[in-house]
């Protein structure tokens, strides 16, 4: 088992060593942790961060946008691996099933995303706008179980990966 994770992060390496794929990373990992952003303070009034903290508290504060930040990498190192295998034409099983992973990661933290005093705000969309509140951990539940999801997405795909056989040093 940790042959085949050290197998995937080499191959995230490497990957990380191409034209724009950092880049890539970058870019969408800031994308979505701004979207997470937004999507937490939303209900917020004035969308202030200094109001979220004194409903909240400064280390549920802390927690939330440090968990949304690991999911916000993770999102954006699966798009990296999928855009690069798209790229170079890989076919596996398990592409269906890192995307089924990948898309519940994303869904689950955008639902995460949210002030429990205030309503999150896609739970309000469902007419269940406080529906954070009532949750044992007040949403960091949900912020950890889209951190696996997306942690198991990001493995499955880079699996997939090494079981194709790319080659890295190519493009």
């Amino acid at each position: 088992m940790f042959e085949k994770i050290k197998q995937s992060k080499f191959v995230i390496k490497e990957i990380f060593k191409k034209d724009n794929y950092l880049i890539l990373f970058l870019v969408v990992s800031i994308i979505i942790f701004i979207i997470f952003y937004f999507l937490t303070l939303a209900t917020t009034t004035d969308q202030s961060l200094s109001i979220f903290i004194m409903m909240n508290g400064f280390w549920y504060m802390l927690s939330t946008f440090f968990l949304l930040g690991i999911a916000a990498v993770l999102f954006g190192l699966y798009v990296m691996l999928l855009i690069f295998k798209i790229k170079n034409k890989t076919k596996n099983l398990k592409r269906k099933v890192s995307g089924l992973f990948g898309a519940s990661g994303l869904i689950t933290g955008l639902f995460s995303a949210g002030c429990p005093m205030c309503g999150g705000f896609l739970f309000g969309i469902f007419g269940a706008p406080l529906a954070l509140f009532f949750l044992p951990f007040k949403g960091l539940e949900l912020r950890v179980l889209a951190i696996l999801l997306l942690s198991l997405s990001v493995y499955l795909i880079s699996r997939s990966l090494v079981e194709c056989h790319i080659n890295l040093k190519s493009k």
